[in-house]
């Protein structure tokens, strides 16, 4: 395994070194086209595993707010379902045909248009001569255009532009890699299965309990969940005089609960999680605030 993995790599590097847009195949069977895609679904996880772990680090110790993009924006509008079908088929289908199917000239229509007026063998001998340079800026178009992923519009965003988007860039070479040396259906089988693990991946955790006390004094359940796939946030109280006696949240970030309850918001760096509460206070002489504010607070310090 580990000898196929080595010799796969090889022959992506050397390809990347001199793109060419006819290489020799050497995996005719399905077999063997099989045993690549999955190589390569390997390789790919291998080489941007490092930036994936850079960026946790950077966030952690930063102001940065990688966690408002637009994947989570959909998971929580749509669901988990239709982000799978967004994410897994349609997206990599469309960017796949707009970075992945021209680099076969054959199915490159915009050049062979452009040949129509100016000639057609001028121009695809232009193409073929200067492919190298071509195969490259569909690689970084690829990549930069996921920096609309991303919801904050900061400066620091900006300046850390190439590495938020060197996982694209490293995955649109291997891509590229897959188009020519196997197809357009293999190079969109990698995108797909690539995206919708990922999605899998990030969002398979879905309600961890994370507070659960009941003494005489008060009954309080906290789950934490990464998305509310979808889910109404509902906030409700029960009041008795000036006393809240009961509180129940359904999905609720931070600062909807905040913004319900009168209390102050909290940085959006910290409100990303949702939360499903349950308090029942049983002693009227301590605040239900303040309480459930403790505990909030404690559970986004330790995330």
């Amino acid at each position: 395994m580990l000898n196929l993995i080595r010799t796969n790599f090889k022959e992506y590097v050397a390809f990347l070194k001199n793109p060419e847009p006819n290489p020799n195949k050497s995996a005719d069977d399905s077999e063997s086209k099989w045993s690549k895609l999955f190589i390569f679904l390997l390789i790919d996880a291998i080489l941007i595993s490092p930036i994936l772990f850079l960026l946790y680090i950077l966030e952690e110790f930063s102001n940065i707010d990688l966690n408002n993009h637009s994947v989570s924006n959909i998971a929580n509008e749509y669901g988990i379902i239709i982000l799978i079908l967004a994410g897994g088929i349609l997206s990599p289908l469309i960017e796949e045909i707009i970075f992945r199917l021209p680099l076969h000239y054959k199915r490159n229509y915009l050049f062979k248009f452009i040949g129509l007026f100016i000639g057609k063998e001028r121009v695809k001998n232009f193409w073929l001569k200067h492919f190298r340079i071509f195969f490259y800026l569909f690689v970084i178009a690829f990549g930069f255009v996921h920096i609309f992923n991303f919801q904050e519009k900061s400066i620091l965003i900006w300046i850390l532009l190439p590495l938020l988007v060197a996982p694209q860039i490293i995955g649109g070479t291997i891509l590229g890699y897959l188009r020519i040396k196997l197809g357009f259906g293999w190079a969109f089988l990698h995108h797909a299965i690539y995206n919708t693990v990922l999605t899998i991946l990030a969002f398979s955790t879905h309600l961890n309990q994370e507070v659960s006390i009941n003494n005489s004094d008060f009954k309080l359940n906290i789950e934490v969940a990464e998305n509310k796939y979808n889910n109404e946030s509902k906030v409700e109280d029960t009041s008795d005089f000036d006393f809240k006696t009961i509180v129940n949240t359904q999905y609720a970030s931070y600062n909807y609960i905040a913004d319900k309850l009168g209390w102050e918001k909290i940085d959006k760096k910290e409100n990303y999680k949702y939360y499903n509460i349950s308090l029942e206070m049983k002693n009227l002489d301590l605040n239900s605030d303040s309480i459930l504010q403790h505990h909030l607070i404690k559970i986004i310090k330790n995330q």
